[in-house]
């Protein structure tokens, strides 16, 4: 079985495919992406050069794959889970618990991922936002879903999205401190993101003038260091 690259190259779906961007994505994130060569790739797969062409031509055709298996992954497997859930709590905890477990298993994958995709071709770029914003809005839904089930006042777009985007912050930045030995279990993890981020998405705003209070504050004191 073959596959397109986005540039009218081909990507052999051969044996030994997943052990290369596996040791791809591990240098990719021990040197960053201009620190690693596809020299350095093909010796830490014990392969030659040549024998590397084979698979592929570029180091973007190394991100690029990297970046595609990852969300279509993600997003697989999102839908598989789903599918055999129907309450909204029981679905924000499972897209939190398989977002951190696929992380956990893929941590040199996911620095890869948080590198962007500034190397890339246009066409493959699109791609790659075509599939994320795809799993974004699985995740979107989900959100809107357990807001409504909590009774709790449904967010306009804006506010939907903020809220998507903040629980992807708590999911996506703990490959730069997380450590199971210092801070405990991936269950553990998958907890704490659930509680914060429910207890905190579906409190009660309270009104009053912290938001002009403190902001002038803040922008005050700011503008006089600056100055």
């Amino acid at each position: 079985m073959s596959h397109g690259n986005g540039n009218g190259a081909v990507v052999p779906g051969k044996e030994g495919l997943d052990e290369i961007l596996r040791y791809s994505a591990r240098l990719m994130a021990q040197r960053g992406y201009h620190g690693t060569s596809l020299r350095d790739i093909a010796s830490e797969t014990g392969r030659s050069l040549s024998g590397l062409y084979h698979y592929f031509q570029t180091k973007e055709d190394l991100v690029y794959w990297i970046n595609v298996r990852g969300f279509s992954a993600l997003t697989k497997s999102l839908e598989a889970i789903l599918s055999h859930l129907s309450d909204p709590e029981d679905r924000l905890y499972a897209l939190i618990f398989n977002h951190l477990d696929y992380f956990s298993h893929h941590r040199d994958e996911m620095k890869v991922l948080m590198l962007g995709t500034h190397n890339l071709t246009l066409e493959r770029i699109a791609e790659i936002r075509r599939l994320k914003d795809g799993y974004t809005e699985q995740c979107r839904q989900v959100v809107s879903d357990f807001i409504a089930h909590r009774g709790g006042e449904l967010p306009d777009a804006k506010g939907l999205t903020r809220a998507t985007y903040l629980l992807f912050g708590m999911m996506n930045w703990i490959f730069g401190w997380y450590s199971p030995q210092k801070h405990g279990t991936g269950r553990d993890l998958t907890d704490d993101i659930f509680h914060t981020f429910v207890d905190g998405v579906c409190a009660r705003r309270k009104i009053d003038d912290r938001r002009e209070r403190v902001g002038k504050l803040v922008s005050g004191l700011r503008k006089e260091h600056h100055d």
